[in-house]
């Protein structure tokens, strides 16, 4: 075997093969390196030096655009800085600017229904760690064909799917804040989970508390039908999940839930609960099969069902959560 050396033509050849997996999903690419957009998925690339990709020193954001419209992106852009400011990550524009990159991105991609991944990252350096040799941070935009609904299959949501405990270690108090590029405790739970034949992986806390999945939140409901989530000490606040604690809300003056609690929960409450459920920005998943007992009556019960329809009609007609993308 001999290495060949590779001209620039050679690999930014047109539809190269290198470029196959993913090519259908990516529509448009902002770079802050190049100082603007790019369509060819083969162009959407970032330096080998770049602290996100050779430390995982960056940060990121996920959310989708329904109908033209960008779902919660405030709050999105809130914990984005807030990320940044817990790593002390100077981000290379303000927020304002921050938000009119993304949408010009999206209007580029004339996508209506897409998701969007944000990445601000330490910078370029020489492979090392040390935070301080970058001069610039670096921000990229990247639009996507597949938004959130397009990761779970539809009978996820419809019927339920099956979860285990996972025994990664939890992620300290500090860490579990910032929505890192260093997802490899996250990677080792959804691991975990496939190897015991289910669809995703639960972490506690060290005091034996719920925390989160691998990439989403985790509510019950209890017996006497109250909405219990989380402590945010160890995990991520996720949009979905605070979103979802405000929807809950119409079922309390419904009656259909007694109560919302923001607590610790035990193990065995999770056992015990009616419901649990897997919340990500504006998608309910119930859990039916956990540690292979069944959760309530093994099918997706009503606080689930309801919650999905408020969050459809949130993501599709609040106005107040909905930014819209300037198209030309």
């Amino acid at each position: 075997m001999s290495v060949r050396i590779l001209s620039r033509n050679e690999i930014f050849t047109e539809a190269p093969e290198w470029r196959e997996p993913g090519r259908w999903n990516y529509l448009a690419m902002y770079s802050s390196v190049f100082g603007g957009v790019v369509t060819d998925p083969a162009l959407m690339v970032i330096p080998l030096d770049d602290r996100m990709a050779s430390r995982g020193d960056g940060i990121f954001e996920f959310f989708d655009v329904v109908n033209g419209y960008v779902y919660n992106l405030d709050a999105h852009l809130t914990r984005l800085g807030r990320s940044a400011e817990i790593i002390s990550l100077d981000l290379p524009f303000d927020m304002a600017t921050i938000k009119q990159i993304t949408l010009e991105t999206i209007a580029i991609s004339g996508a209506k229904v897409c998701g969007v991944r944000l990445f601000a990252s330490r910078g370029l350096g020489d492979f090392g760690c040390d935070p301080t040799v970058p001069k610039k941070s670096l921000f990229y935009v990247i639009v996507l064909k597949t938004g959130l609904m397009g990761l779970f299959p539809p009978d996820m949501v419809t019927e339920g799917t099956s979860a285990v405990t996972a025994h990664v270690p939890s992620k300290p108090s500090f860490y579990a804040q910032v929505k890192s590029c260093c997802y490899l405790l996250n990677a080792l739970v959804d691991l975990e989970a496939r190897r015991n034949k289910a669809a995703f992986g639960i972490w506690y806390d060290q005091e034996g508390h719920l925390a989160e999945s691998a990439t989403e939140n985790i509510a019950i409901v209890s017996q006497e039908k109250v909405f219990k989530y989380p402590r945010f000490e160890h995990m991520l606040k996720g949009t979905g999940l605070i979103r979802a604690a405000e929807l809950a809300k119409e079922l309390t003056k419904s009656g259909e839930l007694n109560g919302i609690s923001q607590t610790n929960i035990s193990q065995q409450e999770v056992y015990d609960c009616s419901e649990m459920l897997m919340l990500s920005s504006g998608i309910v998943i119930p859990i039916v099969k956990y540690d292979g007992r069944t959760i309530g009556t093994g099918k997706p019960g009503p606080v689930s069902r309801r919650l999905s329809e408020l969050f459809q009609k949130d993501r599709t007609e609040n106005r107040e959560f909905l930014t819209p993308v300037p198209y030309s």
